[in-house]
């Protein structure tokens, strides 16, 4: 059996992206001087693109990591239960981005979510049972398309999210330009 948390599914991956863009107005008005308006939208966009980027997930799947070990595991049918001679199967791979978002639920989904344990830059799909070596294949291969899958599925959000920001804070630029210009004209 695999264990471990269930990946992209505690919140929400758009909603936690228009709270994203919902900021940028606020971090514009609070962090933009009119000294630094004095530049180029180009320049002044690009850099506050480091800070508003959201970067999607990257896992290295051509690089994983593998444990094997023998524990002890309960075994339960119609008759009871019992301790076996069992194994624990770890694979794990490195992975970059925000670890957060292994949490958030992208748009698209099916009714099976990936489990695996975040550790230390890495993300490990973690076997616990039986040593059948068929099984344990098997239990692997469906993880590893679930997790790829619904990788895919987060990139192609956070990717359109961070793509339309340039066009987005050059507009809250130019909003708090306009404001900063309004604001010098009035006269007392």
């Amino acid at each position: 059996m695999i264990i471990g948390n269930v990946l992209f599914g505690k919140g929400n991956l758009g909603a936690f992206l228009r709270r994203e863009v919902d900021a940028i107005d606020d971090h514009v008005r609070g962090n933009v001087t009119a000294a630094e308006l004095e530049m180029d939208d180009d320049a002044l966009t690009a850099a506050m693109m480091a800070d508003a980027k959201v970067g999607s997930l990257s896992v290295d799947f051509e690089n994983p990591e593998r444990n094997t070990e023998e524990i002890k595991v309960v075994v339960s049918d119609h008759f009871g239960s019992a301790n076996i001679d069992g194994v624990r199967v770890t694979k794990s791979f490195a992975f970059s981005g925000n670890a957060d978002l292994f949490d958030l639920a992208p748009s698209k989904y099916d009714s099976s979510r990936p489990r695996g344990v975040l550790e230390y830059g890495r993300v490990k799909i973690v076997y616990e049972g039986r040593r059948d070596p068929d099984a344990i294949k098997n239990s692997f291969a469906d993880q590893e398309a679930q997790l790829r899958r619904y990788l895919e599925w987060s990139k192609e959000e956070v990717d359109a999210h961070d793509q339309n920001l340039p066009r987005r804070l050059k507009a809250a630029i130019e909003q708090r330009r306009k404001v900063l210009g309004e604001i010098g004209k009035l006269d007392f």
